[in-house]
């Protein structure tokens, strides 16, 4: 066999005989095998009796072994291995095994390269499973004995949110924390609840915690009690985005509540509840944002532009334009506002909500006061950035993205350790497998009557 085969297979480390080593390819199954013989070297170490010398051979067995390399992922391997018998205990051993360990028909770089595999975000098992002409079985066995992640250290910018985890986990929300600095995932808790969160956080060190500068979270509650409790050195930040969200809730309402009004007559093609209902995603874009050029709305036959869209929204009715401009106020000033003038300006800003006296703005002017510290956190600013769940967003869709492939995972254990493998592309390995699994153990089926 020639020498750049070997390299190319990566086996150029190994103690091969080339020329009792050959190479078979059946075009019909597309299927490569390696015969392999191993040089021979003078002495061995007998495993039962620890003595190193030369020991009587006593031919040899063929052993298969399923291979992997960069350049192709299936390659059969049929090494033919010497058995020895010791002089000394006169005890017969085997040739020791280069390629896999022992009693597995899988070699160590197959294995290497399925975790490789499963760092993609859309990999699932089974598509590995079929790359690799393995089971699906045997995929999650070896991620789950190769790789089992700890919680990382709490950063000094902690971010925490939640992902709807579908069968995952009993409270039906997985919560995760994440550090927006390094842009990892810290770690996975299968539920958001109050008490399993205590528990959780009351474990980890005081001084740890205390190492925690700014939490970020968006508006909900139990997250703003947690970090009061437990991050006592942490300035707390309401993410910008979600109060927006809020916000803008309350604009369609006053936009639905004013296009019910014309639903008796969308029949007749009215231009007021269609405009309402068609172009309601122009009212929550900044204004400096709309295009002006203009291009043809089909159902009214005119050539409008995205600002002149808006407009003819604005001139239907007075409140829809009072809620849009606040609106808007409150975009500019989450967008220009300091640390220094945001506490002035977002005072105003509730005042104006307020003094609208629309009964849809009332949600908003209360959200406002209730988080009034925390929006004016948010403006804080660590390494020239301002304090924001943005990251962690972005960060939840891959999430999203492993739990929808995953087709209804129940196995939290595993699914935890793949977030985080996934996620964090420093995420290491296990120097040497576990012995067991995170397969669920069920109670074993007793006896029962087929007949019956």
């Amino acid at each position: 066999m020639d020498y750049t085969v070997l390299k190319k297979l990566g086996l150029d480390r190994l103690k091969i005989d080339p020329d009792n080593s050959y190479e078979s390819f059946d075009p019909s199954t597309n299927n490569d095998t390696i015969f392999i013989h191993l040089i021979k070297t003078d002495t061995q170490m007998c495993p039962c009796c620890g003595v190193i010398r030369t020991h009587t051979n006593r031919g040899s067995k063929s052993q298969k072994i399923k291979y992997s390399c960069a350049i192709q992922d299936n390659i059969d391997i049929v090494w033919f291995r010497r058995q020895y018998r010791c002089k000394d205990c006169g005890r017969y051993f085997q040739e020791e095994n280069p390629f896999s360990f022992e009693n597995k028909s899988t070699s160590i770089f197959k294995e290497k390269n399925i975790l490789e595999a499963l760092k993609n975000i859309t990999a699932t098992y089974k598509s590995v499973a079929l790359r690799f002409n393995v089971s699906d079985t045997y995929v999650q066995n070896t991620f789950d004995k190769n790789v089992s992640l700890s919680r990382l250290p709490l950063p000094e910018v902690m971010c925490v949110d939640e992902v709807y985890s579908k069968k995952l986990s009993y409270h039906k929300y997985c919560f995760i924390v994440y550090n927006p600095i390094d842009r990892k995932v810290v770690d996975v808790m299968p539920s958001r609840h109050k008490d399993i969160l205590s528990t959780y956080f009351s474990r980890i060190s005081s001084e740890e915690r205390g190492n925690v500068k700014y939490f970020s979270t968006d508006l909900y509650e139990t997250y703003r009690q947690l970090a009061q409790k437990y991050f006592y050195n942490a300035v707390i930040c309401a993410d910008p985005f979600h109060v927006i969200e809020n916000l803008s809730n309350c604009l369609h309402n006053v936009r639905r509540h004013i296009m019910y009004e014309y639903a008796h007559n969308k029949k007749e093609n009215d231009e007021f509840y269609w405009m309402l209902k068609d172009h309601w995603k122009l009212l929550t874009v900044p204004q400096h944002k709309l295009k002006t050029e203009r291009y043809l709305n089909r159902r009214s036959g005119q050539y409008m532009s995205q600002s002149e869209n808006v407009q003819f929204m604005l001139y239907i009715s007075e409140d829809l334009r009072k809620a849009y401009d606040l609106y808007q106020d409150y975009l500019e000033f989450n967008s220009t506002s300091t640390l220094e003038n945001a506490r002035e300006r977002l005072d105003k800003l509730i005042d104006a909500y307020k003094a609208s006296r629309i009964k849809q703005y009332i949600p908003a002017w209360k959200m406002l006061e209730n988080w009034h510290d925390e929006i004016i956190n948010s403006f804080s600013r660590v390494n020239g950035r301002r304090v924001t769940n943005g990251p962690m967003e972005r960060a939840n869709e891959n999430i999203k993205t492993i739990f929808r492939l995953a087709y209804g995972a129940r196995n939290f254990d595993r699914m935890r350790n793949r977030i985080m493998f996934v996620m964090n592309s420093d995420s290491p390995t296990l120097y040497e497998p576990k012995k067991y699994t995170n397969k669920h153990k069920y109670h074993k089926r007793g006896h029962y009557n087929k007949n019956k």
